[in-house]
């Protein structure tokens, strides 16, 4: 329950431009031998800045201070160091300020980020905040500043249209880590929270992972818990929506071998569609593939060989994005062709394969043959495997009808992988 207050927060309705919010305030507790001039020099901007505050604070005499007195400061008069977010992984179509970034570049404030079609950035703060937006996203830093008043953290991400995902570190109180839209801004305390913009409608949308937000539009406030979701307009917000668990996936540890890599669902009658992402990490900073499609099926171009992540998660029918779960496992390309000819020896076939790997692939393969007669293949007549050549001849075979097959072995560190080919038909005749 404690952990849930702490990590309680707002998301207000702006009425008006993403300025709206710029006047908030920190509070700073007078202590004994502070001046407004001494608190001026050290914390705050300008000298017009500690006429601002003196005013603010109705303050009569600033050398002579009350001790524990509460100082209501603007965050826009405060001093401040930046706070570096930089590009933790990249995939695809990016640009941020029109350029195309770089693993461990900075954002800087007011720049613009924006990902295209299977285009995913995601950035990682010192303190261990984290920023990801997915495909076809356009959004802002608005701030990224470490005040020297209290050391306070204040994160500000806009989201102008499409998604942004985020991990709030644990923050102090005054601290601020925020994601916002148009017409909301979400603001938590070590909570791990997704919001959207949808332009063509006007609508924001809000999916709770951990902890609680509060959504507030217009008049009315909803506390939204984790598991639960939220969409709002300029004229209010909606009712709480549970967010969908994790899509069953079908076989998603299985070792991609093909040329394109698949991944299959299996039905859900609540599902408008599904997003579905390939990460090098377990964390999914560094996305390699993302799609979002209706279908239960897709595939994604190929990748090096080594060990990913996938996860899925369900749209439903208003939008809102479910639960995920990640999955490992392995990519090694791995395949075979093979086909058969006349051999130069009498009543001889001479089949010949090739193994299909990754450019690069050092590994050494092995392969297994199989023959049958059509209708009996639990009757192998021959059954090879461990062959290092890449041909076999074979004579004497009875007329009939044959099928056949080829395999290709390697080992990997969970022990031998082996994939065959199609199975392909051979009619010898009288």
């Amino acid at each position: 329950m404690a952990a849930t207050l702490a990590a309680l927060a707002s998301m207000l309705l702006l009425p008006a431009p993403l300025r709206a919010q710029d006047e908030e305030t920190v509070s700073y507790a007078v202590k004994k031998g502070d001046t407004l001039y001494g608190l001026a020099r050290l914390y705050l901007t300008s000298d017009g800045a500690a006429l601002r505050v003196q005013r603010l604070n109705r303050i009569a005499e600033p050398r002579r201070l009350p001790v524990g007195k509460q100082l209501r400061i603007p965050r826009e008069l405060l001093r401040y160091t930046p706070v570096e977010l930089r590009v933790a992984g990249f995939s695809g179509q990016v640009d941020i300020a029109g350029r195309v970034p770089a693993v461990g570049a900075v954002l800087n404030e007011r720049q613009i980020v924006t990902t295209g079609r299977g285009g995913f950035v995601s950035f990682r703060a010192a303190n261990g905040g984290e920023v990801a937006l997915p495909s076809n996203t356009r959004a802002q830093l608005l701030r990224a500043r470490r005040y020297l008043l209290g050391d306070l953290l204040d994160v500000d991400f806009a989201v102008l249209g499409g998604r942004g995902e985020a991990k709030a570190p644990k923050l102090r109180s005054g601290e601020r880590f925020r994601l916002r839209t148009p017409t909301t801004v979400t603001a938590v305390r070590g909570t791990e929270f997704r919001v959207a913009y949808d332009e063509a409608g006007e609508r924001s949308l809000a999916e709770v992972i951990e902890g609680t937000v509060a959504v507030a539009a217009g008049e009315k406030e909803i506390p939204t818990p984790a598991g639960f979701g939220v969409t709002s307009t300029a004229e209010g917000a909606g009712q709480l929506e549970t967010l969908l668990p994790p899509p069953v996936m079908i076989d998603p540890g299985a070792v991609q071998t093909g040329q394109m890599l698949g991944f299959a669902i299996e039905p859900d009658s609540k599902a408008k569609g599904f997003r579905i992402q390939l990460a090098r990490d377990a964390g999914f900073l560094e996305v390699v593939g993302e799609q979002v499609t209706g279908n239960r099926s897709v595939t994604f171009p190929p990748l090096d060989n080594g060990r990913y992540f996938v996860r899925a998660r369900t749209i439903a029918a208003s939008d809102l994005e479910g639960f995920s779960e990640a999955y490992s496992f392995r990519r090694k390309r791995l395949g075979v062709t093979a086909e058969v000819e006349q051999s130069p020896l009498a009543d001889g076939y001479l089949f010949k394969w090739l193994a299909e790997t990754a450019e690069g692939d050092e590994g050494e393969t092995f392969y297994a043959f199989q023959l049958w007669r059509e209708g009996q293949d639990g009757s192998p007549l021959v059954d090879e495997t461990g062959l290092r050549e890449t041909g076999l001849v074979l004579t004497a075979l009875e007329p009939g009808v044959y099928v056949w097959r080829v395999a290709a072995i390697q080992a990997v560190e969970e022990g031998l992988l082996k994939v065959w080919g199609p199975d392909q038909r051979l009619a010898v005749s009288e």
